[in-house]
């Protein structure tokens, strides 16, 4: 007698559900997504107990037709899919046919729901199995209520975080799907207490005004390109702004949010050298692809995809978020943190006033906006909102009167040198005090990057033959990379035992360390099985710059001080060190009046 049996269907979908619904922010994120596929222009969430005790989402989408709501509640039961030729082409956020059938099977359920041409009806559900079917008058749409959550997984109920924890995920959740459709118009409260509101007019920067804040939203900049199998929209925050994890790095493709390590990557990329070490940015991209490039059903959750042209994608992004910050002037600036509620009698200098207030989150300065707030054509609208919208953006962004593109700096006059580290200079909208050793670091990571970068094919042969010893592991990995390295212009000859000699070396190898850029080219090759050069001339770049810069407390002459600024300026970006660090900050002529009380 055999002993393989097929499980029953309850026990079936409480298995599903654990890979479904994970915790209350899972149930959240389906039921919401399903109102979007539903074509739903506003939806409401209502929590208690961070889901636990009640979800409740309602919606005016198109609602259900009677006869398929207990349907809708099998496992594999969808609206969505036909055949598999669907699978290639999904455009909708939806399509499983698992997640109402796992929902339903953790917790007990109320839907209430109309179309159009119908009457209304509702239906009840308990562990999975519908319990009662009425007549039930209803707005157009629907309404799920989703209480008792994993009362009968009590194992899955013991392992959930905090009240406070759980909430966070869900904001995160609801977040995420906020950005990924502006054109929706989305609430959500905790037991009475406003977590999220949304305009739904269709512009993502008013979402992030919503999300992240007035700080936030002033700082956003927005790009776009294309190529021929990814269209891009990047909303980008100045690194002025930045958090202490890439949590705030939002991708969305095809108007689903998504994780991908290699693309949220190459966003960093983009940002490199203007954000401190252990920063990030805030940054949403939207792309929009054909759906044949991407698989979306590679994971329960639906939040990882593949990609069928990740590496031009990932490109596209890099190069697209650094020509964008590139563009423009983000020198720091000292801000008051409030603005000057009345002017004294004295004649207001002819400057300009920059008053936005600083983060909490931010260092304390803020870099200056462009003459003109940066929208996207394809999501602004210059309509004001209605009812209780968000301010717009433009009424929100305070632009300073200087032009970026361009223009590196503004004409500096050098006034002096401070503890013989920092250089003072004026200028028409106010004082510079200027990091000389971040300045050369700069200066010079970009020639060495310049020359690092563009090697040549020539090689020179070194006096002494550079004599290399190694364990037998490393040996017997060297023997497997050798094509590897002298793909990268190293070849090792053997010398016996574990002992090789380099005769010659490619011109562009650094000379300051000759025998550790060989070793770090062995062990990058051995451990990644490849050998990333663009990465190793950029770390050994950086680390060039530091080693040959002035160091502070080292005097400078009004000529020398002179030299530095001009070479800063035609650097690509003269506004950050290789670290992230700022190389220079700006008092604004307000600021100075402020201090010396012109202005009160």
């Amino acid at each position: 007698m055999g002993i393989i049996q097929e499980l029953p269907e309850q026990l079936a979908n409480r298995i599903a559900a654990g890979e479904v619904v994970e915790r209350p922010a899972s149930v959240v994120k389906e039921l919401v997504e399903n109102a979007i596929d539903a074509g739903a222009t506003k939806v409401e969430v209502d929590l208690e107990e961070a889901g636990i005790r009640l979800i409740k989402v309602r919606d005016n989408g198109h609602g259900f037709y009677e006869e398929d709501a207990p349907r809708a509640f099998l496992r594999h039961a969808t609206s969505k899919i036909r055949d598999e030729h669907d699978l290639f082409r999904i455009r909708t956020l939806g399509f499983r046919g698992e997640a109402l059938a796992s929902i339903a099977s953790v917790s007990h359920v109320t839907l209430k729901s109309r179309r159009t041409e119908e009457d209304g009806f509702e239906m009840t559900l308990q562990g999975g199995v519908v319990t009662a079917q009425t007549p039930a008058a209803a707005n157009v749409g629907t309404e799920i209520a989703v209480s008792q959550l994993f009362y009968n997984t009590p194992a899955r109920l013991k392992y959930l975080k905090t009240s406070a924890t759980e909430l966070a995920s869900i904001t995160d959740t609801l977040n995420r799907i906020a950005l990924s459709h502006p054109e929706v118009r989305l609430t959500a409260f905790h037991e009475d207490k406003e977590l999220l509101r949304t305009s739904g007019n269709g512009d993502i920067k008013q979402v992030m005004l919503a999300i992240y804040g007035r700080q936030v939203a002033a700082q956003i900049v927005t790009a776009s390109s294309k190529t021929n199998d990814y269209s891009l929209s990047a909303h980008l925050v100045r690194p002025e702004v930045t958090r202490s994890n890439k949590q705030y790095v939002t991708l969305i493709l095809n108007g689903r949010s998504i994780k991908n390590f290699a693309l949220t990557q190459s966003v960093l990329e983009g940002y490199h050298t203007l954000l401190p070490i252990g920063r990030y940015p805030i940054a949403v991209l939207e792309v929009n692809m054909d759906p044949m490039l991407i698989d979306v059903n590679v994971h329960p959750t639906k939040r990882e995809v593949r990609l069928s042209k990740e590496k031009e994608l990932c490109q596209l992004i890099r190069e697209t978020v650094q020509l964008t910050l590139r563009e423009q002037r983000l020198i720091p600036s000292v801000k008051p943190k409030e603005r000057p509620a009345q002017r004294t009698e004295q004649e207001r200098l002819d400057f300009t006033v920059e008053r936005i207030p600083v983060t909490d989150e931010a260092p304390t300065w803020n870099y200056p906006l462009p003459r003109e707030p940066v929208t996207s054509p394809s999501r602004w609208s210059p309509t004001p909102l209605v009812n209780e919208a968000p301010e717009p953006i433009d009424s929100i962004v305070e632009s300073e009167a200087v032009e970026t593109k361009g223009e590196r700096l503004p004409p500096l006059d050098v006034i002096g040198q401070l503890h013989a580290s920092y250089i003072v200079c004026g200028a028409e909208d106010g004082m510079y005090v200027i990091d000389q050793h971040a300045a050369q670091e700069r200066i010079k990571y970009e020639l060495f990057y310049e020359q690092l970068g563009n090697p040549d094919k020539e090689y020179q042969l070194l006096l002494l033959p550079l004599t290399l010893e190694f364990t037998q592991e490393e040996t017997l990995a060297i023997e497997e990379v050798a094509p590897l390295l002298k793909e990268a212009g190293l070849e090792l000859e053997p010398f016996g035992g574990n002992t090789f000699l380099v005769r010659e070396i490619p011109t562009w190898y650094p000379q300051h360390d000759l025998e550790g850029t060989v070793r770090d080219l062995i062990e990058m090759a051995i451990r990644d099985r490849s050998v990333n050069l663009a990465k190793y001339r950029e770390d050994a770049s950086i680390l060039m710059a530091c080693k040959r810069s002035i160091k502070a407390n080292h005097p400078l002459n009004h000529e020398m001080m002179q030299q530095l600024i001009h070479d800063l300026n035609q650097t690509t970006s003269p506004y950050t060190c290789p670290h992230g660090r700022p190389i220079l900050v700006k008092w604004s002529t307000y600021e100075l009046e402020k201090l010396f009380k012109r202005v009160m």
